[in-house]
């Protein structure tokens, strides 16, 4: 019985490990888009 309570314990962690991951992606993806529209804003040559 205490095996299947560990293992749901494990899978929670687990999910939630994988969650945080994709979200941490998702941040770096749109701070790269951010930064990359600040650079076309701000860079006078491509005017």
């Amino acid at each position: 019985m205490g095996m299947w309570i560990e293992l749901g314990i494990f899978i929670l962690v687990m999910i939630f490990a994988l969650q945080q991951i994709r979200e941490v992606r998702r941040e770096q993806a749109r701070r790269a888009r951010e930064s990359q529209q600040a650079e076309a804003d701000s860079d006078p040559s491509r005017r």
